[in-house]
């Protein structure tokens, strides 16, 4: 993939490709995204550049042999790691220890159909989809057998690695060695949702780069993974509309369909209900364009913002953060939602 044909973030392409030409690359750099904002689409870009055999002021060619195989996701140089667990298409061999290698058709299926694809679409597309994704240490080991290797042909060994957050302790561990003694000619680029809840230690090995989110416009153009679920918008204003009436009854149905989603699903549809969250406190204070509202949501938009009062927020933010480290405790997603319903009224 080449810059240009990247959607966005202008002024981010054009730093990557100067640090990359005055040689401040560090050897590894930490891209933080909203689900399927186009940082995977820029680690791609970047790492197809800086092994280009000819390229150009502030973009790889695209025609040499180098860009060829990059655009088909197959150079020897460039390794990606991705959460994963046990699938019924994978071997009872594989089923033990599952990692990256076993699902990368599918993978390279997904990232060249559409580079801005969710952590959900990832799941979907390698056949987890009601599980929740690891990287685990067996992982960890496989990164590092790759890169003691020299590099086949270019002159950076590439090591993508999405949602590293989803590392258990010991992958975690084995990562954070790596990164304190990088393999020579190594370049790590990482990319999270949460970068928080990585080891302190690893981000204080990477660069952080922020990548900002994509307008809605921009998501259409890119084809973007969508931000704007019908189910999980329906679900939100059923949630909020029954809050703000004080009917409990209302709100049974509703926890009732999010609980019996896939985990991933249900943590998804917390994400989505605080960046719903978010644009009706924006509109409530008079930054509607800041919220970017499609035209079919912006009247209800508006609705909720004359009605919810400012004290709201805070309690619900909360609320979400806490059910989403409940749902990844495995706790029972009826109590999950079921306190959340009751939380979200009391604080209406």
């Amino acid at each position: 993939m080449r810059f240009a044909e990247i959607i966005g973030n202008e002024a981010l392409k054009d730093a990557l490709v100067r640090m990359a030409r005055s040689g401040r690359l560090g050897h590894a750099l930490l891209l933080t995204e909203e689900n399927g904002g186009g940082a995977f689409a820029l680690a791609l870009a970047l790492a197809q550049f800086v092994n280009c055999r000819e390229p150009q002021e502030n973009d790889s060619c695209g025609v040499c042999g180098s860009c060829h195989k990059y655009g088909k996701l197959i150079h020897p140089d460039l390794h990606f790691v991705f959460p994963v667990s046990a699938s019924t298409a994978l071997s009872e061999s594989e089923k033990k220890g599952p990692i990256s290698d076993y699902f990368l058709p599918a993978f390279r299926e997904l990232a060249l159909a559409n580079p801005y694809f969710t952590e959900q679409q990832l799941y979907d597309a390698i056949g987890i989809e009601n599980k929740s994704g690891l990287i685990s240490v067996n992982e960890a080991k496989r990164i590092a057998e790759k890169l003691l290797l020299r590099a086949a042909e270019g002159t950076w060994k590439t090591m993508i690695i999405y949602l590293p957050e989803k590392m258990n302790a010991e992958a975690a561990n084995k990562l954070l060695k790596l990164l304190e003694e990088p393999p020579q000619g190594t370049l790590f680029l990482l990319i999270s949702h949460n970068p928080e809840r990585l080891l302190p230690t690893i981000r204080s090995r990477c660069q952080p780069i922020a990548v900002q989110p994509l307008s809605r416009a921009e998501r259409q153009r890119a084809g973007a993974g969508e931000n704007d679920n019908a189910e999980f918008r329906e679900i939100a204003i059923s949630l909020l509309e029954a809050g703000l009436a004080k009917r409990l009854i209302d709100l049974f149905p509703q926890w009732e369909m999010l609980a019996d989603l896939g985990r991933e699903k249900q943590r998804e549809w917390c994400l989505y209900m605080e960046r719903y969250l978010r644009k009706i406190l924006l509109v409530s204070q008079g930054l509607a364009d800041l919220a970017d509202p499609a035209p079919e949501e912006e009247a209800t938009l508006r609705g909720f913002a004359a009605k919810i009062r400012p004290t709201f927020y805070e309690k619900a933010f909360a609320a979400l953060e806490e059910a989403i480290a409940s749902i990844g405790s495995n706790v029972n997603p009826k109590l999950v939602f079921c306190d959340l319903s009751n939380r979200l009224l009391l604080a209406l």
